[in-house]
């Protein structure tokens, strides 16, 4: 470990072929308390984010865990939902990871999550809760609220935003504000005028249109792909030179669909050009004059809006959660729009279209602002702020009480894999189903565990077959091969007894036959006579 603490981070997502906003936030997090910590990852699934996190030198492990978005949501059976995932068939396999792996912190990531801070305070373990979404506003949002703080040590969030609740609870003195960074210099500023032109020349733009962009890593309904367009329609009947670039893929097919269908009965079809997510971002942000983020929901952060900022941008958004907080700290206050208005958003991007002087300025600033306010030196300011808040590790705290592990029996693990016999402390494997009824024992004695619970029992010597004519009595039959045993015996007597009795008849007969014959040669002499 090299002197560091253990650090056990929990993700909720592992996307397979693209990352969201939330799991590139998390990675950065990773990468930078990595530095801090001697960091293992936990994802649900093999992907993107897990493979990602090996390239830079964090280790990964599989485990899916349920999710709670009755936590989230702040819904009414957010208690019954909490209560129930102690009892889930996932928490005793969690907790023996835990117990495995004896971190010295627990990072669970977003409200979504929270049966890694549930397992880690049963276990004694320090719990930091990162919270990067604003919880919904609703009556229970209290009581949702109060779950995070019982199971937190520390509650750390990307945005004054998404704090909020937590601060109104009264539990201010455990938040921490963590703003994500950005770095111009990862992304080879230098290449942008050429990535720009490249692009625009394959998407059919040409360098006088005026491109406003609409950036999802996923797209549904909240991200506003629709008041996007219809915020777009305007300006392209009123101005032949405007064009629009939708970047992101489709979990709802409808409603994209439904956006697509729109565009088309318009018959600006051809001033619309789509574009696959792609991690090399210059690709996508380079093309454009503008960008806008039309979500319809608070947002924990709006890292979309940062990225355009970065790229010296303009940026147009609703006022919704942390994107509010991103403008008017980059003092930008005007271009936000209420959400859900798109006449706001056609009217600030016209504003642009006809001024490209108030385009480029602003574009600058936005690109200066970024730098010095969300530049990675603000975020290590902050974060080594708050690792001097942490509570001592798990390590220097009193051990947690040891786990029930099975003394005797046959065990096999939830993968069902092995058989194993568990005698004197130790495991032994039984090399085949046939070694385990040729040892006396049956497949319905078997009990199933954790495969964790396995690794907490030493290793035992394998049990084999057992070679042919030696095989041991099986449990609860032997009575019945004694009695034939017993029969055997009694079939050996019997035939012992005859094959006396036939050698008493052979010597009788043959005393008898030895009498005639004596008898026949006396009274032939006497006849001689």
């Amino acid at each position: 470990m090299g002197g560091k603490p253990k650090l056990l981070l929990f993700s909720h997502l592992s996307g397979v072929d693209v990352m969201t906003g939330a799991e590139k936030l998390f990675l950065l997090f990773i990468r930078e308390l990595s530095a801090h910590f001697d960091c293992k990852l936990v994802v649900p699934q093999e992907g993107v984010l897990a493979a990602q996190a090996r390239a830079a030198g964090i280790g990964t492990l599989e485990m899916e865990l349920p999710l709670s978005l009755a936590l989230f949501s702040a819904l009414p059976q957010v208690d019954a939902e909490i209560g129930a995932l102690p009892s889930h068939p996932a928490w005793e396999p969690l907790v023996f990871l835990m117990l495995r792996e004896s971190p010295d912190y627990v990072w669970t990531n977003t409200t979504v999550h929270p049966m890694p801070a549930m397992a880690a305070t049963s276990l004694g373990i320090p719990t930091i809760w990162s919270v990067m979404e604003t919880m919904r506003n609703t009556p229970h949002r209290p009581q949702a609220a109060a779950v995070v703080s019982l199971y937190s040590q520390l509650i750390v969030g990307i945005s004054d935003s998404v704090l909020e609740p937590y601060r109104e609870l009264g539990a201010a003195g455990k938040t921490a504000v963590l703003r994500p960074y950005v770095e111009p210099s990862a992304h080879a500023p230098e290449r942008w005028p050429d990535v720009r032109a490249r692009q625009r020349s394959r998407l059919g733009f040409r360098e006088e249109d005026f491109v406003a962009g609409f950036v999802a890593a996923t797209i549904y309904p909240n991200k506003g792909l629709l008041e996007f367009v219809h915020a777009m329609v305007p300006l392209m009947k009123q101005h032949p030179g405007v064009r629009a670039m939708i970047v992101g893929k489709s979990v709802d097919d409808a409603y994209v669909h439904a956006c697509r269908d729109f565009i088309w009965r318009q018959d600006l079809s051809g001033r619309f050009a789509w574009m696959e997510f792609r991690e090399r971002i210059e690709e996508i942000y380079a093309p454009m004059d503008a960008v806008v983020v039309p979500s319809l929901v608070p947002e924990g952060f709006g890292m979309t809006a940062l990225e355009g900022m970065m790229f010296g941008k303009p940026v147009v958004a609703f006022a919704a959660g942390g994107l509010r907080e991103i403008l008017e700290q980059a003092e930008s206050g005007a271009w936000l729009v209420p959400a859900g208005h798109t006449q706001g958003l056609t009217e600030r991007l016209h504003m642009l279209l006809i001024n490209p002087a108030l385009r480029q300025s602003l574009g600058a600033h936005n690109a200066r602002i970024a730098a010095e306010r969300f530049g990675v030196e603000p975020f290590r300011e902050a974060l080594g702020a708050w690792l001097h808040r942490l509570p001592p590790p798990a390590s220097s705290q009193p051990e947690a009480p040891p786990p029930e592990i099975p003394q005797h029996g046959l065990l096999r693990g939830a993968g069902r894999g092995t058989v194993y016999l568990i005698q004197h402390g130790r495991k032994r494997p039984f090399a085949s189903p046939k070694a385990l009824r040729d040892h006396g024992f049956r497949m319905e004695d078997i009990r199933d565990v954790p495969e964790l619970v396995l690794d907490f029992i030493p290793d035992g010597e394998p049990l084999f077959e057992a070679p042919a004519g030696r095989r041991r009595p099986r449990r609860g039959r032997g009575r019945r091969r004694l009695s034939k045993r017993g029969r055997s015996r009694l079939r050996g007597t019997r035939v012992r007894l005859s094959r006396r009795r036939g050698r008493s008849r052979r010597r009788v007969a043959a005393r008898r036959s030895g009498r005639r014959r004596r008898r026949s040669a006396s009274a032939r002499k006497r006849k001689g006579r």
